[in-house]
């Protein structure tokens, strides 16, 4: 099933990332310092899969989806994710001050501007909250876990958590919203 059509990056506009300064690299420098061992391991279970907190929330609440449902919409998303951060080829936090005590990760090696795990969470949050309306505020509290996550652990600025949540918005709104076959 194809969730994205061809080309929707260029239905989308973002804004340009803030200049990056010593303000933005001291919040990111706070939210570490005010992590939790729940958000180490939270940051570690986000890693490769995104929708994490999303998934144990559905099975938990019998919030029932096909095996690869979630998978396929991450994977369909990351070249429209990548568009943007290609195009504004933002330097992560620990490029900027290698001092940083970042968390180990697989998956940021890629430019900062804009959150990718924050755009699939909210993407996934929205998909399953289109289905289940009731189970909206929880949702999106799992998805803000995983990208707020990728903040704690060192990976990103709060602008890039917030930019991911707003082009997250707009791909669930421009996304095909089909039953799952």
């Amino acid at each position: 099933m194809e969730f994205f059509r061809n080309g929707l990056e260029e239905s989308i506009t973002l804004p340009e990332p803030p200049i990056v300064n010593e303000d933005e690299v001291q919040e990111v420098k706070v939210a570490m310092a005010n992590r939790t061992m729940e958000d180490v391991q939270s940051v570690m279970n986000h890693d490769r899969v995104p929708f994490y907190a999303i998934r144990t929330y559905c099975q938990a609440n019998g919030l029932m989806f096909h095996d690869t449902e979630f998978s396929d919409i991450v994977d369909q998303s990351v070249p429209i994710i990548m568009h943007f951060k290609n195009k504004f080829d933002r330097r992560r936090p620990f490029v900027v001050d290698m001092n940083l005590n970042i968390l180990p990760s697989s998956t940021n090696d890629t430019p900062s501007y804009p959150s990718g795990h924050a755009a699939q969470s909210t993407i996934i949050a929205r998909y399953v909250a289109g289905k289940f309306p009731t189970h909206e505020v929880a949702l999106m509290k799992a998805a803000k876990e995983c990208g707020w996550g990728r903040v704690l652990a060192g990976f990103h600025y709060p602008s890039d958590y917030t930019s991911g949540n707003l082009l997250g918005e707009k791909m669930y709104y421009m996304m095909n919203k089909a039953n799952y076959e």
